[in-house]
């Protein structure tokens, strides 16, 4: 039986990770319908009350498990495989022995080795040793990677990057990047994210469906056009660093929206609901923030406010997405969830990585650096896109297919080696 193994994503928290997970074990499933995933997850718990598939085994790549289990035991279990030593290999915890016996680990990051988040290094570099001494091959997906200008960034990436078997580029920038440090094992041309080919019969969950149906048809009946807004935990953390100006612009925008006689739906692309104020990977907090100074902005217009309090997966933002007229992201996967659905998507973000995306789709002139936002260039842009929303649309199917093309051609390599084991 096949059996592969993927670190860098979980099913709860971020809702990217999850489109990105459940997207690559759903393809993988089409063309290998028994095959065994070992799910490495920084939220081991929460993702294995979540999930009940029998083919799906999750186990913890939290950073203190990586230093205490992950790594030294697959040092010792390396050692053990030599004659003599061997029969102690089935006494090794289950993790260590379902990443030796599998046939690839994919990397799902969505980023890793950039210059300016030296903090994140080690553990770029530690989710992928383990895989390295138990010589399992290793392929990263679709992903940010680079600049490699900070020395020390240079010094871990480059060595543990040639140990991969294929690295795959998401967007131009980062594909000059890798081509700058002269990997050769790089793949020839940049890649769409893999999180285009989500489909909803992916899903491994089934979070608040009847919460999110009923929004839905609030959202539906709703008799004012409805603009969705998805704020980012990331760029709301700024706050700690005395930066208040993203969160006080999105206020603003929809304080200036509500009186032009929309209606506004908050809604998540990161959410931990059993976790009320923590900002890591949970967009909820910040969505809270900005309802309850709207409702007291707008002591009179509280109807034409909604937004998101629970858990929800990707399905369910998709859901939503169908009944805006147009949505505002911050987040990298919410943008993408939107282009596949064709939802006319204007961001608010913080880096290059959303230009690419946007420009594939002739979409570049409609992402805004959070830093820099203008508010009358913003609501101007928001209903010229509201007044073109049947050619943007036309414009969004007509490049479709040439991205999922794209995408797709991750999986035709990962079945190809595959075959071979």
């Amino acid at each position: 039986m096949k059996s592969v193994s993927i670190i860098a994503a979980t099913i709860s928290g971020n809702r990217g990770a999850e489109a990105m997970l459940t997207t690559t074990i759903g393809e993988i499933r089409q063309r290998y319908p028994d095959c065994h995933f070992n799910v490495y997850s920084y939220y081991p718990t929460k993702d294995r009350a979540l999930v009940s598939d029998r083919n799906i085994s999750i186990y913890s790549a939290t950073p203190l498990s990586i230093v205490t289990l992950l790594f030294p035991f697959s040092i010792l279990y390396g050692i053990c495989k030599f004659p003599l030593l061997n029969k102690l290999l089935k006494l090794f915890p289950s993790a260590i022995k379902a990443l030796d016996t599998s046939d690839l680990l994919l990397d799902l990051a969505g980023v890793a080795f950039i210059d300016g988040r030296e903090k994140f290094l080690p553990y770029n570099v530690l989710t992928l040793a383990p895989a390295f001494i138990l010589k399992t091959p290793v392929i990263k997906l679709s992903q940010a990677l680079g600049p490699f200008d900070n020395r020390f960034n240079r010094m871990l990436a480059v060595p543990t990057l040639k140990r991969c078997q294929q690295i795959f580029a998401r967007g131009q920038g980062t594909h000059q990047n890798l081509k700058s440090i002269g990997l050769h094992n790089l793949f020839p041309t940049p890649v769409s994210d893999v999180a285009f080919l989500h489909q909803a019969k992916y899903s491994l969950t089934d979070e608040n469906l009847d919460k999110v149906s009923q929004l839905s048809e609030k959202l539906r009946n709703e008799t004012k056009r409805v603009i969705g807004i998805c704020p980012s935990s990331v760029l709301a953390a700024k706050l700690h660093d005395g930066n208040s100006h993203y969160i006080e612009s999105l206020i603003e925008l929809c304080n200036n929206l509500i009186s032009q006689g929309f209606t506004i739906l908050l809604f998540p692309n990161a959410t931990r609901a059993d976790q009320e104020v923590k900002l890591r990977n949970n967009d909820l907090p910040v969505i809270k923030l900005i309802h309850d100074r709207l409702i007291a902005d707008n002591l009179q217009s509280q109807s034409v406010i909604y937004s998101v309090s629970f858990d929800i997966n990707t399905n369910g933002i998709k859901q939503l997405m169908q009944s805006c007229k147009i949505v505002l992201v911050s987040r990298f996967h919410a943008m993408i969830a939107a282009l596949s659905s064709q939802q006319p998507v204007i961001v608010i973000g913080w880096s290059h990585k959303y230009q690419e995306v946007m420009e594939t789709f002739e979409l570049g002139e409609s992402v805004y650096d959070f830093s820099q936002i203008e508010m009358d260039k913003l609501i101007s842009a928001i209903n010229l896109n509201i007044n073109a929303y049947d050619a943007i649309v036309r414009n969004l199917k007509k490049h479709k297919q040439t991205i999922l093309e794209s995408s797709s051609q991750q999986f035709q390599y990962l079945f190809n080696i595959i075959e071979q084991k």
